[in-house]
């Protein structure tokens, strides 16, 4: 589960984005779970496929899922260099890796090389994923709500797009959306402050960010999963 969540937003993307702090550490120290979620990327095509962690043996070798296709675990060239990333939830890691074999039984799976060392690399509390996601907005004094589209999500925080404004600078709204996730669907409304308002020139919409108040744990509980589902690729 990700670490306590920053306690401030900002409408600048790239004071979300990953700090630029990384280190080398062994592959032991990321004390990875069997289920977690990982993206393996082939250096030949450069194609990403979604795998679950599954073990280790330690100086020998990490075992993955096996990602299918039509039904059946897709081709896995031994010797074949892949990248493996994923997340801890304060840190993003990735590592080269050999295939060393691919197997069907007794579930498909993936043997690769075990990595000498992992690059580690800090990212903000309040990781910033790009999504694109239908909500409504309702301004306290209002029963009217306002279609908007989310075009990113922290769990502090999120940019909205909407034909009209949805109300001035310090307001106080509700925004409401659902969200899905290993198999879950789960509704928020959010109270949120308007904290900036984007009018570009070009006749585009408006880019309104919003930060987030008195969210509930078990909705932070929800932000954290969905956000860290969607930065490692894994939502729908």
């Amino acid at each position: 589960m990700p670490g306590d969540l920053a306690q401030e937003a900002s409408s600048d993307e790239s004071k979300d984005s990953a700090q630029e702090t990384s280190s080398q550490v062994t592959f032991e120290a990321l004390n990875l779970h069997p289920g977690a979620a990982l993206q393996m990327q082939s250096l030949v095509g450069n194609v990403n496929h979604s795998v679950r962690f599954i073990g280790a043996i330690k100086g020998k070798s990490t075992l993955v899922t096996r990602p299918l296709a039509n039904g059946k675990g897709i081709a896995v060239p031994a010797g074949q260099i892949y990248i493996i990333r994923g997340f801890t939830g304060k840190h993003a890691f990735a590592f080269k890796a050999a295939a060393i074999i691919a197997r069907e039984e007794p579930s498909p799976y993936i043997h690769f090389a075990y990595p000498p060392s992992v690059n580690l690399r800090a990212i903000r509390k309040s990781l910033r994923v790009k999504i694109n996601l239908p909500a409504m907005v309702t301004p306290r004094a209002s029963d009217n709500p306002v279609p908007v589209t989310m075009m990113d999500l922290s769990t502090t925080g999120s940019m909205v797009n909407s034909p009209a404004p949805i109300g001035e600078i310090g307001e106080v709204v509700k925004l409401a959306f659902y969200v899905t996730f290993e198999s879950i669907e789960a509704g928020l409304n959010i109270s949120a402050i308007i904290r900036s308002i984007q009018k570009p020139d070009t006749g585009e919409n408006l880019r309104t960010g919003l930060e987030f108040e008195n969210v509930s744990h078990n909705d932070n509980l929800i932000l954290r999963c969905f956000v860290h589902t969607v930065e490692a690729g894994e939502a729908p």
